[in-house]
């Protein structure tokens, strides 16, 4: 606008010099023109000459007024437009405020879901510790008192065996005295005798029976024990692959976390930022690496809002390939294809 303002006032003054040359080359062109015709004549031209100067004059004039007219319009245009472009500028600067707000206002509340997120993970965290806990102690408890039984099934079998015992010297001293008997009463101490063998045959089965109880009882213990001792394995076994897991997530996340810190390093150095790009801007971009480092494919997961930066931060991945690749082979294929939020200031 302005440029053409400019062109108006040029093209003007052209026109302006213009008519004043022809005044001036007329009235010389008059001045030295020798009077050779008849003094009505001179009158008349110099009467002609006079009224084309006062016309050019006129012209000029009224040039002159329509050019300052159009100044004026041109000025209050141009004054106008300049108020427009203040108040959009002023528009789009409330705009950016107010989506900077809302961009902070969102990742407050992302960070809240995710410190949300993480307390409830704890909670159950703890919630199942306490449960394997008690289940622990439960286990612990019932094995206790089957060995509390054990025990007294083996004192039981033990006063058992010492009332045998007496009950077999019992009979030996019976039998001792029958035999000094045996003349007077054989016939009643071979009765005694039959009977004294009846009833040892019948306490030997009894306690054959009673040893091969026991000796089941014992093995069941054994089988038990056997038993608790393999799954106290299986979970010791259990745990210490679960914290080497862990251990190995930690390792490997480290390891990501640092090659994407020097991801973001190198896109920054290769950034050319746009005209028109304002403070706060970010995206986040999505991208595919071939094994040697370089990009595959990048991709707009979530827009900044201006197209002019999401394309310079597309050609910024694409500039600073091929990347370096960590050793590790896990964390080289945890970075094989990823995301990670473009912020360059």
């Amino acid at each position: 606008m302005k440029q053409s303002w400019l062109e108006n006032i040029i093209a003007g003054s052209y026109a302006l010099a213009l008519h004043i040359v022809i005044v001036v080359l007329l009235f010389i062109g008059f001045n030295s023109e020798p009077t050779i015709i008849a003094e009505p004549a001179a009158v008349d031209i110099v009467q002609a000459t006079m009224v084309d100067e006062q016309q050019v004059l006129d012209d000029i004039a009224d040039r002159k007024h329509l050019f300052e007219v159009q100044k004026a319009q041109e000025e209050a245009r141009l004054a106008a437009i300049e108020k427009q472009a203040a108040e959009e500028k002023a528009a789009l600067e409330r705009a950016a405020q107010e989506r900077e707000q809302e961009q902070r206002r969102v990742e407050q509340e992302k960070q809240r879901q995710i410190e949300l997120e993480r307390e409830q993970e704890r909670a159950e965290l703890q919630k199942r510790e306490a449960e394997a806990k008690q289940k622990a102690d439960a286990e612990k408890k019932r094995l206790a008192e089957e060995k509390q039984k054990a025990e007294m099934e083996k004192k039981r079998l033990a006063e058992e065996k010492q009332k045998a015992e007496v009950e077999k010297k019992r009979l030996a001293e019976e039998k001792k005295a029958a035999e000094l008997k045996r003349q007077q009463q054989e016939q009643e101490e071979k009765r005694k005798a039959e009977e004294a063998a009846k009833i040892k045959a019948e306490k030997e089965r009894q306690a054959a029976e009673e040893k091969s109880r026991k000796e089941a009882e014992q093995k069941r213990l054994a089988e038990a024990e056997k038993r608790k001792k393999e799954e106290a394995d299986r979970l010791l076994q259990e745990s210490l692959a679960a914290e080497d897991r862990e251990r190995e997530d930690r390792r490997i996340a480290g390891v990501v976390n640092q090659h994407m810190g020097m991801i973001r390093q190198r896109i920054k150095r290769y950034w050319s930022e746009p005209a028109n790009a304002a403070q706060g801007m970010q995206c986040t971009l999505r991208v595919s690496l071939l094994p040697d480092g370089d990009v595959k494919k990048v991709s707009i997961v979530k827009s900044s809002g201006n197209a002019i930066f999401d394309r310079s931060a597309e050609s910024a991945v694409y500039k600073a390939a091929p990347w370096p690749q960590p050793s590790d082979p896990k964390a080289a294929a945890a970075l094989r294809d990823f995301q990670f939020i473009f912020r360059p200031k």
